[in-house]
């Protein structure tokens, strides 16, 4: 997804004056994002602080109700 840039390229990121290191390609006119390797780690440390993991009681519940349905299934 990211790929490393070899020309020199501004970063993207608003009142960033960095040169870019990484582009991803994007839908639309312009086609590609640049990043420097400051903005890549801030915004990759906020995506995971954005992020939440799925609980295990939840994947454990969907379990316990497919036995449930498997078992009225096989009764009926």
């Amino acid at each position: 997804m990211l790929t490393k840039i070899t020309n020199k390229t501004k970063c993207d990121v608003k009142d960033c004056k960095n040169d870019a290191t990484y582009f991803f390609a994007t839908k639309g006119r312009v086609g590609k994002c640049f990043l420097c390797e400051q903005c890549l780690a801030k915004l990759s440390a906020q995506g995971k602080t954005l992020s939440v993991p799925k609980s295990p009681k939840n994947a454990i519940k969907k379990q316990m109700e497919r036995k449930i349905e498997e078992q009225n299934y096989v009764q009926e």
